[in-house]
C-alpha cells in the first residue's frame, strides 16, 4: 500500500529486506524509483498507481544491484525505463 510522506511522494515498504519503492508524482505520471522485489508486492503497487490514474512514465534505479533492477508488467513498457536512461545520458 502507497503511503504519503510529503506532497506529490509516496512510498510502498516492502516486506522483504523493508525497502522502499518511491513514487514521484508529476504533471504527466510518475517516477517510479527502485519498485520492488517480489512479484505481488510490484502487483499491488501496479495496482495502487492504477487506481490513483497515475501512469509510470519514467523508472529509475538506485543502484545496479539484482533487487533494484527489476520491473513488473502493470508499470508499462520496460523500454520506457531504458530509453529515458538513455536519454539523459545523451545529454550529458
Amino acid at each position: 500500500m502507497l503511503r504519503q510522506v510529503a506532497e506529490g511522494v509516496l512510498i510502498h515498504e516492502s516486506e522483504f529486506c523493508q525497502s522502499n519503492s518511491v513514487v514521484v508524482q508529476g504533471r504527466a505520471g510518475v517516477l517510479l524509483i527502485d519498485p520492488g522485489v517480489q512479484g505481488h508486492e510490484m502487483a499491488c503497487l501496479a495496482n495502487d498507481l492504477r487506481e490513483l490514474s497515475q501512469p509510470v512514465v519514467a523508472g529509475f534505479s538506485t543502484h545496479p544491484h539484482w533487487d533494484h533492477l527489476l520491473w513488473h508488467a502493470g508499470f508499462g513498457a520496460a523500454a520506457t525505463a531504458s530509453m529515458c536512461t538513455l536519454s539523459c545520458r545523451g545529454s550529458q
